[in-house]
């Protein structure tokens, strides 16, 4: 979240000397009245006079009017309108008076700054007003960026990339394949995320040449933006039959992101390219994976999910089962059927997952790595008893008991049968968030022994009581705090792969409930961690659907217990 109090008091000062002077000299200001109005309710806004929820749900008519209020703001194109409107899209409202962290949970909740932030960058998209442009983009040349003192334009430079990603426009393009070559790492950071978003073909070019980038980071994403702006013109699984100078682009991106699967130290990075390669879903895909799973298979300090991940790739690439942990059967699938090997046509069925021998289940989910962090709901709800219609790993149908006590339960069974060193971490969330170990404020990777498992089972897990509300999001931001984000954080290697996410019911209380802007935020935050985050739900499917596609988006499943 940004805090441009600077930008936006001399943007309202600007706005309102404009607005106040005479029709003749405000060239072609817009409607007096609208921008006045705008002022007026920014002003509002920023002191948190104005709030766009009610009782913990959204107040679907204020923020409807909010959104109609900048739509007619950005009809009088002009710049004016413009310079309201990125205050808007920046800013962070401030309560007037002094509050605990808590109370600011609950005042950022009813005031909604992210949805006011993407109404406001949606609006801006849309204006063409002269001058706009150089305006925004004169913010990413700031001579303050790499300074310690220009943290103001280091905020509106972030806040003008944020408004770039989604604009179609030749200029705003441009700006952004320059902003990720030439700025400082962090906002270049954020520049080749931006254009990653909706890359285009001529693009790729680009994104291939950032694959080399020293930052981690800037690595991920134009591994990410190398596979989304080749898929839909080599995707043979739709059909797809690319020309001559598309088939160029789409072997030199693969040979490309081959390097980084093979030799890339960051394991992060490693996934980004695998997925990339994947996500073509071309015949060259599959020996660029099996030549990762080779190389991933030989490393011997990395978190063993990595090859589980590539194998499981190849499996949906190629319709096989195969053992995994020996990269054997994949060279001699691809020696005997490579050279008559066609990609399955889109729908296809795709072959039933074998079952990896390391490690046991949880609630039918097999463990596959050795670097997992559990966020555990222990709201009220999960007191009440249920009934199972249908077996658990540990639990069998028919059996009554509580849903906190089956998750209990299942965790006891699992931290028993995890090897000694398996890296492993709880979070448990109700009203608040509550972590079994910390190191410096985050999930500590603490490793499994005697000692740490007679504290999980004698003490830890049977502390634990249901009570209070669904405070998810507190819990999945504690979480993806430890993702690791390369410039960002010095543990980028020490992080986990895996999360395991166990809830009965839909959001309730925390800074944010709504279960789309929950989703949102994982998307954003797991972008460069690349963790893979599987849902375990109970209860009402109608309060945790959207944990279904929450797992699919950030390449885990979801089970529904019964």
């Amino acid at each position: 979240m940004l805090r441009p109090h600077l930008l936006i008091t001399a943007v309202l000062s600007i706005a309102f000397a404009a607005a106040q002077a005479p029709p003749d000299k405000q060239a072609g200001s817009g409607s007096l009245q609208e921008v006045q109005d705008f002022q007026a309710w920014l002003k509002d806004y920023h002191i948190g006079a104005i709030r766009l929820a009610k009782d913990g749900a959204i107040d679907q008519a204020a923020l409807d009017q909010v959104e109609h209020r900048m739509q007619l703001l950005a009809q009088a194109n002009t710049l004016v309108a413009a310079k309201l409107l990125f205050a808007a899209a920046s800013t962070l409202p401030q309560s007037a008076k002094a509050i605990n962290s808590t109370e600011r949970i609950d005042f950022y909740r009813e005031l909604q700054p992210w949805r006011v932030q993407m109404a406001a960058a949606k609006a801006l998209r849309t204006m063409t007003t002269g001058g706009l442009m150089p305006w925004l983009l004169g913010m990413l040349d700031s001579k303050n960026l790499r300074g310690k003192d220009g943290a103001q334009d280091q905020l509106n430079a972030t806040a003008v990339l944020r408004v770039l990603a989604g604009h179609t426009s030749l200029e705003a393009r441009l700006a952004l394949a320059k902003a990720s070559q030439s700025m400082p790492p962090e906002l270049r950071v954020r520049a080749v995320m931006a254009l990653s978003e909706h890359p285009l073909l001529d693009e790729a070019s680009l994104l291939i040449d950032l694959l080399k980038d020293a930052e981690p980071s800037v690595r991920i994403a134009a591994a990410d933006g190398v596979g989304a702006a080749l898929q839909p013109f080599v995707d043979e699984s739709l059909g797809k039959t690319p020309d001559a100078a598309t088939l160029l682009l789409r072997d030199q991106a693969i040979a490309k992101l081959t390097g980084l699967l093979v030799r890339d130290a960051v394991w992060q990075v490693r996934t980004a390219a695998a997925y990339a390669i994947a996500g073509m879903k071309c015949k060259a895909s599959v020996p660029a994976i099996i030549e990762g799973l080779k190389a991933e298979l030989g490393r011997k300090q990395d978190p063993w999910a990595m090859d589980l991940r590539l194998h499981r790739i190849l499996e949906g690439l190629t319709g096989q089962t195969v053992t995994p942990g020996d990269i054997r059967p994949w060279e001699d699938f691809w020696q005997k059927e490579g050279p008559g090997f066609t990609v399955a046509k889109q729908g296809t069925p795709i072959a039933k997952q074998s079952t990896p021998s390391k490690y046991g289940k949880f609630f039918n989910l097999q463990i596959e790595t050795d670097r997992v962090l559990f966020v555990v709901d222990f709201s009220g709800s999960m007191a009440e008893t249920i009934e199972l219609k249908t077996r658990t790993t540990g639990v069998a149908a028919g059996q009554q008991t509580t849903k906190a006590n089956l998750v209990v339960q299942e965790l006891k069974k699992l931290i028993q049968s995890l090897p000694d060193g398996t890296l492993f971490n709880i979070i448990v969330f109700s009203d608040e968030v509550r972590v079994w170990r910390e190191d410096h404020g985050r999930p500590a990777l603490v490793k499994l022994a005697d000692e740490t498992r007679d504290d999980l089972l004698g003490n830890f897990l049977d502390s634990l009581r249901p009570s209070g509300g669904t405070n998810l999001y507190g819990g999945l931001a504690k979480a993806l705090e430890f993702g690791g984000r390369g410039v960002y954080d010095k543990y980028y290697a020490a992080a986990f792969d895996t999360l395991y996410v166990i809830t009965d019911g839909a959001p309730s209380c925390g800074e944010v409930t709504d279960k789309e802007e929950i989703r949102r935020r994982v998307r954003e935050a797991n972008r460069l961690r690349k963790i893979t985050l599987h849902c375990i739900t109970f209860g009402n499917k109608n309060d945790t659907d959207f944990l279904g596609p929450l797992a699919e988006e950030n390449g885990g499943r979801h089970i529904h217990i019964d």
